[in-house]
């Protein structure tokens, strides 16, 4: 006969081991120890420590394989050449499955930027970055709960623009992410964006808070929330339950050739809504 504690022994076994096996979550994969790294073979990479990069160009970690998975661990990937780098802090083209989570990116000119399809961006904290923070070009990417700030103030003349999240790409999702303080600095031909959509279809913009988006000048021109861009079109869009606070334009529309946008809310705004030339159609609750 078997007795009630023999029957238990197995499970008691089992509990003992799950401390361990939880803590080895962080200790898998292959470190990257020192930059620059690139990265040739799919697999799962972390990082096991806070890492510097000095050059004023090329890329901090560059992926040049499918399949991969980098888990900054909680660490910290930083420029230190300051205002005038050109350099990249995670840069992938043409790859595909590409991970990028739980860690902090600081001070490269373009936080990550990634040429891949089946993208996930999680968990990330981008900061000081001087043209942009997320940047993703590619099918069925998803950009979730990061946390966005203090984009802008390149010292190169030829940057543009300031913009916190931009995706080009089909069937995508940006949701639950912060965006704080993208700005431009020097006149109000600089255009300063928290989340913008390229060429675009079938993509959800939906529980994101975005704030303070506007160069350094009093008219706010040419600084917006969250933007389809009218350059390059999008369609079957859906804005959904999104708040804009102090831009110039909440959400501009007008490159959303199709899709709708409701329960949005913005405060301190010069331009709520701005739907001149798009097909969105409003499903109500947009103050």
């Amino acid at each position: 006969m078997i007795t009630p504690m023999k029957r238990l022994l197995p499970f008691l076994a089992l509990a003992a081991l799950l401390p361990q096996l939880a803590s080895a979550d962080t200790t898998i994969g292959t470190a990257i120890t020192a930059l620059p790294h690139t990265i040739t073979k799919p697999g799962l990479y972390r990082l096991t420590k806070r890492l510097a990069y000095s050059p004023l160009s090329g890329n901090a970690i560059t992926i040049e394989a499918t399949d991969v998975v980098i888990d900054l661990n909680g660490y910290e990937l930083i420029a230190v050449a300051g205002a005038t780098n050109i350099a990249a802090g995670i840069e992938c083209s043409a790859q595909s499955r590409i991970t990028v989570k739980n860690g902090t990116i600081r001070g490269f000119q373009n936080g990550v930027v990634l040429g891949s399809d089946d993208a996930l961006i999680t968990d990330l904290l981008v900061t000081d970055c001087l043209q942009s923070g997320i940047s993703v070009l590619g099918n069925h990417s998803q950009i979730l709960r990061n946390r966005v700030y203090d984009i802008g103030g390149s010292g190169n003349s030829s940057v543009a623009y300031a913009i916190g999240i931009t995706l080009t790409g089909t069937y995508g999702t940006i949701a639950d992410n912060d965006v704080h303080s993208v700005f431009e600095t020097d006149n109000a031909s600089r255009l300063a964006d928290g989340i913008r959509l390229h060429g675009c279809s079938n993509i959800i913009v939906s529980n994101n808070r975005v704030s303070n988006i506007e160069p350094v000048v009093p008219t706010k021109a040419g600084s917006t929330g969250i933007s389809a861009d009218p350059t390059d079109p999008s369609t079957i869009l859906i804005f959904l339950s999104n708040t804009v606070l102090t831009t110039g334009t909440a959400f501009d529309l007008s490159g959303g050739q199709s899709g709708k946008y409701g329960d949005n809310i913005t405060s301190n705004i010069t331009t709520d809504y701005f739907t001149t030339g798009s097909g969105m159609t409003s499903i109500g609750n947009n103050n």
